[in-house]
């Protein structure tokens, strides 16, 4: 179970291979992710959470998507990095040289 921020900085859960929005919170204090490729695929997967440990998960129907899951890891990464505009560009060209 791991967690990275959406683009509008929102909680997303990985696991499994799959990737999940935070739909809402069900009884006791439980959280219930849905698959991040609902509107998509129209997917019913969904994982019921209690303090980081799967409660429930609910299959889905379609196969994971990895290369979604590191692109946006990778995105996660460089929107974590303090780096300036500058910094970037000066980096970016001296590693051409």
């Amino acid at each position: 179970m791991e967690f990275i921020k959406s683009e509008k900085g929102n909680d997303k859960l990985i696991y499994n291979g799959y990737m999940y929005t935070f739909e809402k919170f069900g009884t006791e204090e439980k959280s219930i992710w849905k698959c991040d490729q609902y509107k998509k695929m129209k997917c019913k997967g969904r994982i019921h959470s209690l303090n980081n440990e799967i409660l429930k998960e609910i299959q889905h129907n379609h196969v994971q998507d990895c290369g979604n899951i590191e692109a946006a890891k990778a995105v996660n990464l460089i929107k974590n990095v303090d780096l300036s505009t500058r910094a970037v560009i000066c980096s970016a060209s001296t590693s051409v040289s």
